[in-house]
């Protein structure tokens, strides 16, 4: 162990400098099955953090988040450990070492004839009651792998569990889709014989080169469908020499006892595999006699019995399987490899029925035990618990031997107790040893390395989240991993100065996970102290603002303030109306813009139509427009006086326009004074648009009176006035042929058309 190590230190070392410096790499390793590895993070910067993954293929087998990573491969197979270390400042860096368990250690064959290599297989899935014991024909080895010498057959032989286990599935080989749906790892190749269900004995032939890798899985299903699953893989070798004298091996499931090299049976009736295939020399035939001490063919001698006669394995030594009632007599199982010139070799196997199965020894299940911790690290001064784990018989079996720092001493023995806890007074890596000893008195032993840190001290720590003006307070301080004691006593200061607000909410000052709500707005430093068990303090200090916005909505709207106006808050009434009020703010606001748009729009429209006028002039008119329709008249300029009325336009003689009211223009003109003269109002002097009277009266061929038409008499600025108010009078019918006073209007008093009505003549028309 200590070599590989050594080794797997070295190379992790190199491989975590190469990711600091920028680069990444990878590396391979082969370890035995069984034995615990330990992988060690050093000199990388402070503070970094650690995330180790085990992974068997697509499957994550084991995490570890410490500098030292220590784990046993249980399992023959292929592995790949990534570590990834994240700095201070969070730089992130990758590595990975694959790992290859029982790759580097075949197993050779043996000539002893009395003994058989490997034995039951033991596996139990943590967290599952179900426990996997089944045995394989060729053995395995000590790698862990079954080892075939050509094409050559397998035969799993898995004892019935007393768990309610419904299914006892085998995949001959999980890098094979031999049911066609697409999935390799997912086939119950065993499915059409009795031990799909009942457990018991399968075989099934490999071919060499059929597959680039080969690894069988058992799965066991009970009732609750609950899983427990092992896997072993299947290798082709050389295989022994085939020269020379003849030597027979047989290797023999059920396994022999390792005491007394008997094979025990327990069902009634009970199926024996024999592999002769690692029998070595050149070998001819060989024969398996099931039980010398019975006449099988019937001959009268028992002795010459061949009853593998009609089966391959005659030939080829593959596996080969049979039957056997339960009797109380001893059964004796022969194997005679014969060679060439008559010369061969015996070996023998004693079977017996017994009326319970055997519990399996330490060693035989040592690749199942794991000695465990409750901590990937401990400080000094904590407890740690270690546990041996996956044992077959009862603790009260079994006899454990502890040395919790590896000097090769026993601190503590304990008998029918796999659990034992610890204290350790210095910071180190250690490594932790257990020997156990079954009642048959086989002994086993396991280890662990267990780091142990300098102690931690408590730290105050806490984050918040601010809501206006009330603040969410976390704690997140952390304890002493020392102290047994976790328990915390808090004080916070919240830098508030306002005394009646604080004397409202000093009962958060001794709370885990306050909430404080500030009066007004500004930055206050807010501190957290923290006291353990050991009376060691600290602190944490943050500076928080409050917004004056978180006041807002306690701000006078209009001259009545929300207090002054609303009832105590039963639920956020307040806030509703504040909303309502702002919904017809918006809305006031937008009737508004809507109104400017019309106005804009409606401009825009009379501005095409008359491209000659300016905006002053198109609002001035329109408002004059509307002060009429409305009746106010007041506000409309007074008319000219008679003298300055200026000569009005001869009638014309096209087609009369469209009539229309009279407008308010000239209802607010003011009477000349007799005598007086009257100089010429502004409008004569001024440019601009054409009044609604000369409207139909543009300066077109139309507008000009013909020659044989009668002029229209002139109004005095009265008429006009009573003309453009509506206002009726009586109608002269005698025309008044006197060219300065205008005609009169109709007796009906409807307003005349536009190209009949007559008044003052702007400058910018004259001489038009």
């Amino acid at each position: 162990m200590s070599k590989s190590l050594v080794k797997l230190t070295a190379t992790i070392l190199v491989l975590l400098f190469l990711p600091l410096a920028g680069a990444f790499a990878s590396g391979k390793m082969e370890v035995k099955i069984g034995e615990a590895v330990t992988l060690q993070g050093d000199n990388v910067r402070a503070g970094s953090t650690f995330k180790w993954i085990v992974k068997k293929g697509k499957e994550i087998v084991s995490t570890q988040s410490t500098s030292i990573f220590s784990y046993t491969f249980a399992q023959q197979g292929e592995y790949e450990v990534n570590l990834t270390v994240t700095d201070s400042l969070g730089n992130i860096s990758n590595t990975s070492v694959s790992v290859l368990a029982g790759g580097k250690y075949p197993s050779s064959a043996s000539s002893d004839s009395t003994s058989g290599d490997g034995g039951t297989i033991n596996t139990q899935v943590e967290g599952s009651p179900i426990v996997i014991s089944y045995s394989t024909l060729p053995s395995p080895g000590s790698d862990g792998a079954i080892h075939l010498i050509g094409d050559s057959k397998v035969l799993f032989n898995i004892l019935p569990t007393n768990i309610d286990v419904i299914e006892y599935r085998i995949d001959r080989n999980i890098f094979q889709d031999s049911d066609g749906n697409g999935k390799a790892n997912d086939d119950i190749d065993n499915s059409g014989d009795d031990s799909y269900l009942l457990g018991g004995s399968w075989e099934s032939l490999y071919k060499e080169g059929e597959s680039a890798k080969t690894v069988a899985e058992i799965t066991l299903v009970n009732k609750a469908g609950e899983k427990a699953k092992s896997q072993v893989e299947i290798v082709f070798d050389q295989g022994p020499k085939k020269e020379g004298d003849p030597v027979a091996i047989m290797q023999v499931t059920p396994e022999p006892n390792p005491k007394d090299q008997l094979v025990y049976l327990y069902e009634d009736p009970s199926v024996v595999g024999f592999y002769s295939k690692m029998s070595e020399g050149k070998i001819l035939e060989y024969r398996i006699d099931k039980n010398i001490f019975e006449d099988s063919n019937g001959d009268g001698n028992p002795a010459n019995d061949i009853d593998n006669l009609n089966d391959v394995s005659f030939k080829t030594g593959d596996t080969w399987s049979t039957q056997y009632s339960k009797t109380d007599e001893q059964i004796i199982a022969q194997l005679i490899v014969v060679g060439e010139g008559g010369k061969g070799s015996r070996v023998q196997r004693g079977i017996w029925f017994s009326d319970s199965p055997r519990p399996p020894t330490i060693v035989e299940v040592k690749k199942d035990i794991q000695l465990i911790s409750d901590k990937s690290f401990v400080l000094k001064g904590d407890p740690i618990t270690f546990t041996v784990t996956g044992l077959k018989q009862t603790l009260d079996n079994y006899t454990f031997a502890w040395d919790f720092d590896g000097n090769g001493e026993v601190d503590k023995e304990i008998e029918g107790d796999n659990t034992v806890s610890n204290i350790y007074d210095y910071a180190d890596l250690y490594t932790v040893k257990v020997t156990v000893t079954d009642k048959d008195g086989v002994s086993a032993d396991f280890s662990l390395e267990t780091l142990v840190k300098d102690v931690i001290a408590t730290v105050a720590n806490f984050e918040y989240i601010v809501n206006g003006n009330s603040v969410q307070f976390t704690n997140l301080s952390t304890v002493a991993l020392n102290l047994t004691n976790k328990n915390l006593d808090y004080t916070w200061s919240f830098g508030d100065t306002d005394a009646e607000n604080y004397n409202s909410q000093k009962d958060q000052t001794g709370v885990q996970d306050p909430t404080y709500t500030y009066s007004k707005a500004g930055k206050y430093i807010v501190t957290l102290s923290v006291v353990d068990a050991d009376q060691v303090t600290d602190t944490k200090t943050a500076e928080i603002t409050i917004d004056e916005s978180a006041f807002q909505d306690e701000q006078v709207v209009g001259d009545i303030t929300q207090d002054e106006t609303v009832a105590p808050d039963t639920g956020g009434g307040g806030s509703i109306i504040v909303k309502i009020l702002k919904i017809i703010l918006y809305l006031i606001l937008i009737v508004i813009v809507l109104i400017v748009l019309i106005v804009v729009g409606f401009l825009s429209f009379l501005k095409i139509q008359q491209p000659d006028l300016t905006f002053d002039e198109l609002i001035d008119e329109l408002k004059i427009k509307i002060l009429t329709k409305l009746g106010v008249h007041d506000m409309i300029e007074t008319a000219p006086t008679e003298e300055s009325v200026v000569e009005p336009i001869e009638e014309l003689t096209s087609e009369p326009a469209t009539e229309e009211k009279p407008t308010e223009e000239s209802a607010t003109e003011e009477e000349p004074i007799e005598g007086e003269v009257m100089e010429k109002p502004p409008l004569a002097e001024q440019t601009g648009p054409v009044p609604d009277w000369m409207k139909g009266g543009a300066m077109s061929d139309s507008s000009v009176p013909k020659p044989e038409e009668k002029k229209e008499e002139e109004k005095t600025s009265e008429d006009m006035a009573k003309d453009l108010m509506g206002e009726p009078e009586e109608y002269d019918e005698e025309e008044n042929e006197d060219e300065d006073e205008p005609p009169k209007p109709p007796k009906n008093g409807q307003a005349p058309s536009l190209s009949d009505q007559s008044g003052p003549v702007p400058d910018w028309l004259k001489g038009a």
